[in-house]
């Protein structure tokens, strides 16, 4: 029988060639994580700071929950509208948080921004704005304006700024800002306070003739303040927030950061990351009602506008 030995060596052989030779040879390299970054605007000194503290734990919680298929990053903080805008262009941000006029304004720059979901915050889902005027005042409709001084908040603000000046403009009012020398005696001047409760107080002490803010605002207002103002005219509803992504951004990511976004207020880590998050309840997918609004009043807020 020992003619055979050679024989079952070589199946041995063979049988260890069958095992070993899979491992000896190159490992096929998993596939890097697409990335996900979120892009801010954080214009004052401190802000970016500010920006840090309000993000990092939803995007910790985004970071766990879309792990191993996406990569999270870190903040990316730009100057401005302008320099978010280039940035999403570049394709170095992915997705934005943000009220309608600032989204309008960057998918306008940008040419690279698409709404996804609406922004629930603090309960609510929509707002709108109110103009005010002094309790003893004469005035009583917008048209009541003409010739007169609005108090705004600064040009960035949709419910202080842009959709007061809209709606103005629906009512066949000019405005122009107060230090337009090329304006009419029967614009409506406008004045920024940069502040909610600055444009309350001037309002108060005659620096302008009336103000205009979100009915969240009006209700923020302390008493003593309040007491003494009276509101003459309400906008329609708009929603709170958009949550916006890079146009170019692969439809497989967004949709597992869109599922991750819509189910964080699903258990108590996800609802404490969204209410530090500048007090955001939950997000939702916007509804053809909401695209049909802001197609309207992409026209109406003219965000490339410059002001």
């Amino acid at each position: 029988m020992s003619h055979l030995r050679p024989l079952r060596l070589g199946v041995r052989l063979a049988a260890c060639a069958l095992v070993i030779g899979p491992v000896s040879g190159p490992v096929a390299a998993a596939p890097a994580p697409a990335l996900l970054r979120l892009g801010v605007i954080a214009e004052e000194q401190n802000e970016p700071d500010r920006m840090f503290r309000v993000f990092s734990d939803l995007l910790a919680q985004l970071r766990r929950r879309l792990a191993p298929a996406v990569d999270v990053g870190g903040l990316v903080v730009a100057r401005d509208v302008e320099d978010l805008a280039q940035r999403l262009a570049r394709g170095e941000a992915d997705f934005v948080i943000e009220t309608v006029f600032p989204t309008l304004m960057l998918q306008e720059r940008s040419e690279a921004l698409s709404p996804g979901l609406v922004v629930v915050r603090r309960g609510r889902r929509e707002y709108r704005s109110v103009f005010f005027t002094k309790a003893t005042a004469p005035i009583r409709r917008l048209a009541d304006l003409r010739g007169r001084t609005l108090v705004l908040q600064v040009p960035r603000s949709t419910s202080a700024f842009a959709l007061p000046k809209a709606e103005l403009e629906r009512a066949g009012l000019s405005v122009a800002a107060a230090d337009d020398t090329g304006g009419g005696r029967r614009d409506v001047r406008y004045v920024l306070a940069l502040s909610e409760i600055n444009q309350a107080v001037w309002v108060l002490h005659g620096r302008g003739d009336a103000g205009a803010f979100s009915d969240a605002n009006w209700a923020a207002l302390p008493e003593r303040v309040r007491a003494q103002l009276r509101v003459f005219h309400e906008t329609r509803p708009l929603v709170r927030g958009l949550l916006s992504f890079r146009a170019g951004l692969d439809a497989r990511v967004r949709r597992l950061a869109e599922e991750a976004l819509t189910t964080l207020d699903g258990d108590e880590a996800g609802r404490a990351a969204l209410e530090a998050a500048a007090g955001i309840t939950r997000f939702e997918p916007l509804t053809t009602a909401d695209r049909q609004e802001l197609r309207g009043l992409a026209a109406v807020l003219r965000p490339g506008a410059r002001r």
